[in-house]
């Protein structure tokens, strides 16, 4: 892919990580001996995660495929400020944010130490939802010089929304959301479903967690402004993964996904080109 096909999604592409908030909840029935999942990062006064991502992005282009490997990570601290009719608070430290690009067109690696030691603060129900991401929003950073984005693209799916009814392993429900994002240069609707199984309970970390596996599918549009045009992208994606939740201190202790996009990306010629992209992405506690 040419560089300036390849770097203008990738804003894009990093909101594809933790693809588990929901409304719309369909369950099956629980007992009432079952544990109510909910957010309270308590015990520790602070916890420090890792999100480390893999994007293998492909287009079809003159009949010969192209691929471009983004690897990115984001290091934060969130501590705790309690819980105020029914809103839990949390302060964010941004610790590392970085990116690299590996392309025909060449390498490319970002350290954006502006945001380094960053905070914001940051708002949701005990189930996730409900966020209040303004502060994050005003924390902006360029992407290889063309595109830019904020901390409140990267946060709107970092925790995954939980189930309203008490839980066992078991138990199942589904999702459906509707995620939109618009920065300065980029645009982006994402809809989609999730199938979610409480599958154990396993001690992870030193924390006993419930192990939730989920599958997922959707559609994700969007469109990107650079200095050679507009870049339009449509597709489908599909994606498997399981998290562990510890329930005591109702904190998430480690994601892992795997997603799939399968569509199309038109270029500032008018051109459509088949791209399709793999994703793995881990977050963990530590």
């Amino acid at each position: 892919m040419k560089k300036f096909y390849t770097l203008t999604p990738v804003s894009l592409a990093l909101i594809l990580i933790m693809i588990m908030a929901g409304c719309g909840k369909k369950m099956t029935s629980a007992t009432s001996n079952a544990v109510n999942l909910k957010y309270g990062f308590s015990g520790d006064e602070s916890y420090s995660y890792l999100q480390e991502s893999q994007i293998i992005q492909t287009i079809v282009f003159g009949g010969q495929e192209v691929s471009t490997t983004i690897k990115t990570d984001m290091g934060f601290t969130a501590s705790s400020k309690g819980v105020t009719d029914g809103s839990l608070g949390l302060d964010i430290t941004i610790d590392t944010l970085g990116l690299t690009v590996n392309s025909m067109a060449g390498n490319i690696t970002e350290d954006i130490d502006d945001l380094k030691g960053k905070s914001f603060y940051m708002t949701m129900n005990t189930k996730g939802e409900d966020q209040n991401l303004d502060e994050a929003e005003k924390l902006t950073y360029t992407i290889a010089g063309m595109s830019t984005s904020n901390l409140k693209a990267g946060f709107i799916m970092i925790f995954p929304e939980l189930p309203g009814e008490n839980i066992q392993p078991g138990f199942t429900w589904e999702d459906t959301d509707t995620i939109n994002i618009d920065t300065d240069t980029e645009t982006l609707e994402m809809i989609t479903l999730s199938k979610n199984t409480v599958e154990s309970i396993e001690e992870v970390s030193g924390y006993e967690c419930y192990k939730i596996s989920y599958q997922v599918s959707g559609t994700r549009d969007g469109s990107s402004q650079n200095p050679q045009g507009m870049i339009i992208t449509n597709s489908d994606i599909s994606g498997t993964g399981y998290y562990y939740f510890a329930f005591k201190e109702g904190i998430l202790v480690s994601d892992h996904s795997d997603i799939k996009s399968d569509g199309t990306v038109v270029i500032p010629t008018g051109e459509s080109i088949p791209m399709y992209m793999t994703m793995a992405v881990d977050m963990k506690v530590f």
